[in-house]
């Protein structure tokens, strides 16, 4: 990466991250452009150079959290460990990275949704069932090769399968975000892959 490159990715870094502690004490509607570049200490001009609008870096949120989901996606595909651990590290692992800040995902997300609710457009609506058909045909992967490997049953729908596990985990996601107790979410989710690969029944 060159200078200029490492130092343009750094600026937009920094807008973010000002962003968010913004977000958190004032909210959302609250923050301005105008505070947001005087804390980052950067012109109003620079700013929009990453970030057409306010409402832009929310985008900008989902895509980081699109690209981390991915990128340990990608890592466990290729780590030489059984399917069922591949599946579980992967899962608590976002949710790991969720754990880090939840109040500002909680913020972010929220806000995000209601965004695109009252100005959904046919990109955006294209773009999360493509990433929601990707996550669940690499979940698939992950089981098929659980049972070629006599990990997994071998009479199993692998689709339902892979919803049902994209299902809970998303569930999951969105109680622990409404709720205000204190719990690790990683925790949670970490008990109930356990409990699916287990099962109920006697």
């Amino acid at each position: 990466m060159s200078l200029r490159a490492k130092k343009k990715q750094e600026t937009k870094k920094r807008i973010f991250e000002v962003s968010g502690k913004l977000f958190k004490e004032k909210g959302f509607d609250n923050t301005t452009v105008d505070e947001i570049t005087k804390e980052a200490g950067i012109a109003k001009g620079t700013f929009f150079n990453y970030f057409p609008t306010k409402e832009s870096l929310l985008f900008y949120f989902r895509e980081q959290k699109e690209e981390l989901i991915f990128d340990i996606l990608e890592f466990h595909i290729a780590s030489d460990i059984p399917a069922r651990n591949k599946i579980k590290d992967f899962l608590v692992l976002l949710a790991e990275n969720y754990e880090q800040d939840k109040e500002l995902m909680r913020l972010l997300f929220f806000e995000h949704k209601r965004i695109l609710m009252t100005s959904r457009t046919s990109d955006d609506g294209k773009k999360k069932k493509h990433n929601y058909k990707r996550m669940i045909s690499i979940l698939c992967a992950f089981l098929k090769e659980g049972m070629e490997n006599n990990e997994i049953k071998g009479n199993i729908d692998l689709k339902i399968a892979s919803e049902t596990l994209h299902a809970i985990y998303f569930h999951s996601l969105m109680i622990w975000l409404h709720s205000d107790m204190d719990y690790s979410f990683s925790g949670d989710i970490s008990s109930k892959i356990d409990i699916i690969f287990e099962g109920i029944g006697v």
